[in-house]
């Protein structure tokens, strides 16, 4: 029995995804299942390689928030989560949490919450808020600032948010999801006293290992369409071009 988050996020993405190109997100899964995909692990892309510092946080589920930051970019690179399909359509909590520093970061490492004041870019989640707002202590992990990257408003605001419901969806009839968030630094330009880097794009890779089941989104740090004519499907881009960057 469907209650009211279950219908409005069935509701939404049926919108988002029909039309010219779309598809719906049942069928989206459907597709996919079909394909031979490569098995996929967190750890492909959070190791210490490819981050100065990760970063774990440990949700209620026992599932880890993982978190691969950079000392240069004051950002991470890669942000990863399971997301538990019988908890994403729990009922909302009105409030959120302040952001805050990630004390575990050596400070001049640090990005803090004034980087981001009359800068022009959002606050902007890679581990989205609504994911976790089932219980306060796991939402309260999510708005480390180490999980925060400068987002395009309109981008944040109406074009992420669309994978980020969506993600929730597919989590929901899997049972499981596990989400990859990686973030392309290319020359970037800088905010705030602590110079946050400004990512160039970003992206979401979405996987069920045993269900078989991979999709990835690209989506850059500006706005080229209009929010009212975006769709999903204009955001799907190959797994493997993700995988070999």
């Amino acid at each position: 029995m469907f209650n009211h988050l279950k219908f409005t996020l069935i509701f939404l993405l049926a919108f988002q995804l029909s039309g010219c190109g779309g598809v719906t997100a049942q069928e989206s899964y459907e597709d996919n299942n079909t394909l031979t995909t490569t098995t996929l692990n967190i750890d492909d892309f959070i190791n210490n390689n490819n981050c100065d510092q990760i970063l774990e946080k440990e949700f209620s589920t026992g599932s880890l928030l993982s978190l691969c930051y950079d000392y240069g970019y004051k950002a991470s690179k890669y942000v990863a989560y399971t997301l538990d399909g019988t908890l994403v359509d729990a009922v909302n909590l009105d409030d959120r949490p302040s952001f805050y520093t990630e004390e575990d970061i050596p400070e001049e490492y640090q990005a803090l919450y004034s980087d981001y004041t009359n800068s022009g870019y959002d606050r902007g989640h890679l581990a989205p808020d609504a994911d976790f707002d089932y219980n306060e202590e796991d939402l309260y992990l999510v708005y480390t600032l180490a999980n925060i990257i400068p987002q395009t408003p309109n981008v944040n605001r109406y074009f992420w948010t669309k994978v980020e419901a969506y993600e929730r969806l597919i989590a929901y009839q899997l049972g499981e999801l596990t989400v990859i968030n990686g973030v392309e630094f290319e020359n970037p330009d800088v905010i705030g006293n602590n110079h946050v880097a400004v990512p160039k794009g970003f992206w979401k890779m979405l996987w069920n290992n045993e269900e078989n089941f991979k999709e990835c989104y690209y989506y850059d740090n500006f706005v080229v369409d209009n929010a009212e004519v975006d769709t999903l499907a204009l955001h799907r881009t190959d797994c493997t071009l993700l995988l070999n960057e």
